[in-house]
Parts: structure tokens; C-alpha cells; sequence
């Protein structure tokens, strides 16, 4: 391997991009916990803040793990799955970037869960508005969409409102 860094700078440096990372991931999954409070409380002004703080953290999350990856390389290790315990063999004898890596990983998986959970909200008030306006347009709500035959049934949509 031929690293241009020795490796107690390759760690402090790497130490730092992971301290940014982890509070960029902490930010994200703040977001995502207003964002599940404000579907549940149905508030269209603080869905937008969410949705614009969340998208902010990705924004950064992304440029981050770009230079976490591009540093690495740098270091002589090649993007992919191994890259990171590589490096951690390579520099981390005091398991710091370890213990980052960790908690970033587990702040991660926290908040693909909230992601994961905003998500069935959405599904779920969307599938309501849906068969609301199903009964408003005077059709069945759930009804199929094609018949046996592959033709419309006169399902979802099929009658305007001012019919209705």
C-alpha cells in the first residue's frame, strides 16, 4: 500500500470527516422524527421544514461519504465494501474510527426505520384521501381498476367530481 499520510494523521483527519458525518446523521434523523410528527398531526408548514432539513442532511450526508470514500482512497484503499475495515486495520490502534464507524452505522439504521415508518404514514393517508374522493366521485373505494377482460370497470377516477 502506498499512503502518502502516516497513519496517526490518516486517523485524526478520517476522525474529524466522521465527527461531521455523525452529526450530519444525528440532524437527519431529527428531521425524520419531526417529519413523523408533523404527518401525524397533519401539519402541511412543518412537513415542509422537515422535508427541507432532511433533504439539507442527505445533501451533506452524500458530499460527505464522497470525501470519506475519495480520502480513503488516498490512503491507498479502494472504494467498496472492504474500505473501511481495511482502513480501520491499517490506522485505528485505538479503535476510534471504529467506534465512529459503529455509531454512525447504528444512527443510520435508526433512521432508515423512521424513513421506513414516514413512509407507511404517507401510504397510509394517501390510500385515505384516495377513498375519500372515491366516495365523493360516487364510485366504490377499492374497487378493482380492470376488469376480467383488461378494460376499465369504471373504477377510481372515471367519474369527474361535478358528476358526483
Amino acid at each position: 500500500m502506498m499512503a502518502f499520510l502516516a497513519p496517526t494523521e490518516a486517523r485524526t483527519r478520517l476522525v474529524d470527516l466522521l465527527n461531521d458525518t455523525v452529526f450530519e446523521a444525528m440532524g437527519l434523523k431529527e428531521a425524520l422524527e419531526e417529519e413523523r410528527r408533523a404527518l401525524e398531526s397533519q401539519d402541511l408548514e412543518a412537513i415542509d421544514r422537515a422535508v427541507e432539513n432532511k433533504s439539507a442532511c442527505v445533501s451533506n450526508l452524500q458530499r460527505l461519504d464522497r470525501e470519506r470514500i475519495d480520502f480513503c482512497a488516498k490512503c491507498g484503499f479502494a472504494a467498496g465494501p472492504n474500505q473501511m475495515s481495511e482502513l480501520i486495520a491499517w490506522c485505528d490502534d485505538n479503535d476510534l474510527i471504529e467506534n465512529r464507524w459503529q455509531h454512525l452505522m447504528v444512527v443510520a439504521a435508526e433512521s432508515s426505520a423512521l424513513n421506513m415508518t414516514n413512509g407507511a404514514i404517507i401510504r397510509v393517508r394517501q390510500q385515505q384521501f384516495e377513498s375519500s374522493l372515491s366516495v365523493l366521485r360516487g364510485v366504490t373505494p377499492g374497487a378493482n381498476t380492470y376488469g376480467r377482460h383488461g378494460g376499465e370497470t369504471g373504477g377510481f377516477g372515471h367519474r369527474s367530481l361535478a358528476e358526483a
